[in-house]
């Protein structure tokens, strides 16, 4: 591991609402979960997958570790609590592993945002407050126990008691100009919206390159 930010897929959902085990759907040529670790390689850093317990590890290369959720039944909150106990450096580039269109150059712009007294970057694409993609520190970890304590499983209700700071949207369209990195697929027809956009980008015509120049 090299740096003191660590990547990590949260991945341990059960998948209800779209039917089977999300992070190994088909994406193009790649799973889910294989297009959030790509980003996040891309990105430059080490990459852990969040599981629930008992979880099959889905088929995937360059995770540097496999974490199990200690609290069952406890969503996106629980794997961040797992994330943070294991968490061998300062911060952690969290991500969801329904996030296929995530751009390495958005997820460098917010590890880019860290600032002393921090303990959390995310972003506002819109009117909302998006938590993932986000960096998280790692002294987070008791709020995060006391909102489980408190029943909570959300990571926005986290976000409110932390020093944060918030990237707006004219800033992330720099990085990712059609904002698709907060793009989550949790039902089968927004897996197909995916796909058609998937093949969409596919199918648009690559600028040519320049000529070389010694």
């Amino acid at each position: 591991m090299t740096g003191d930010v660590v990547g990590a897929v949260l991945a341990g959902g059960r998948g209800r609402r779209i039917g089977g085990d999300k992070p190994s759907l088909e994406l193009g040529d790649r799973t889910l979960v294989r297009h959030a670790v790509a980003a996040l390689c891309s990105a430059g850093v080490d990459v852990a997958l969040v599981l629930r317990p008992g979880q099959p590890v889905p088929l995937t290369a360059h995770v540097i570790a496999v974490v199990r959720d200690e609290i069952e039944n406890t969503g996106p909150l629980g794997g961040l609590q797992a994330l943070l106990r294991w968490l061998p450096a300062e911060w952690a580039l969290v991500a969801a592993c329904d996030q296929p269109f995530l751009a390495p150059r958005l997820l460098q712009g917010l590890m880019n945002e860290r600032r002393d007294g921090v303990e959390a970057v995310c972003a506002r694409p819109g009117e909302r407050l998006e938590p993932l993609p986000g960096l998280y520190h790692r002294s987070v970890l008791p709020a995060v126990d006391r909102a489980l304590k408190r029943g909570q499983r959300s990571l926005g209700d986290l976000l409110e008691s932390l020093r944060f700071r918030e990237v707006p949207g004219q800033a992330l369209e720099r990085w990712d100009p059609s904002l698709a990195s907060f793009l989550n697929i949790n039902t089968p027809d927004e897996l197909e919206r995916a796909r058609a956009l998937l093949a969409a980008n596919a199918a648009r015509p690559q600028r040519a390159a320049g000529p070389n120049r010694r």
